[in-house]
């Protein structure tokens, strides 16, 4: 069975991502996979409460992902695509790479926050290490910037409820 892997991790670009994944899943009859990978970057030092601070971080991560999968396969059953989910753990573009590869995908969709050169050395580009490893085709989506900015708004704004 054809597969396409969506990689999410719920930012506006991913949602964008989501739509085109859906919509070519729709139009290939294809099975989409959608994965989200949890990784928790936290200081190499200690100090009184940080086993605290690491579980609090990790169950936030932890909620983060399943939300983010939850609104894609959402997204995905509402236009009648079936949709799996995959909660994977670990190097982010390793992870979404291995997910494609032992699923056999047709092609991984993935969005791109649009950052410059500063921003991508600082924090690194996921979409790029996806470019570089994967094991098929990849199409990279950019959330416009009128999407983006509603996106980010309504999620502010969320979080202050």
């Amino acid at each position: 069975m054809k597969s396409i892997v969506l990689a999410t991790d719920g930012s506006p670009s991913a949602a964008e991502a989501t739509v085109r994944a859906v919509e070519l899943a729709g139009a290939l009859d294809a099975t989409l996979i959608a994965v989200a990978v949890e990784h928790v970057t936290v200081p190499a030092y200690g100090y009184y409460g940080y086993a605290d601070v690491v579980t609090e971080l990790a169950k936030m991560e932890h909620e983060h992902v399943d939300e983010a999968l939850a609104r894609a396969k959402a997204v995905a059953t509402e236009a009648g695509v079936p949709c799996e989910v995959v909660h994977a753990t670990g190097s982010i573009s390793e992870e979404i790479c291995n997910v494609a590869a032992s699923h056999h995908t047709r092609l991984i969709v993935i969005g791109a926050h649009g950052w410059g050169p500063v921003r991508r050395l600082l924090h690194g580009s996921v979409s790029s290490a996806v470019l570089h490893d994967a094991p098929c085709p990849v199409l990279v989506v950019r959330a416009d910037q009128a999407t983006a900015q509603t996106t980010a708004t309504a999620q502010v704004e969320k979080a202050r409820q």
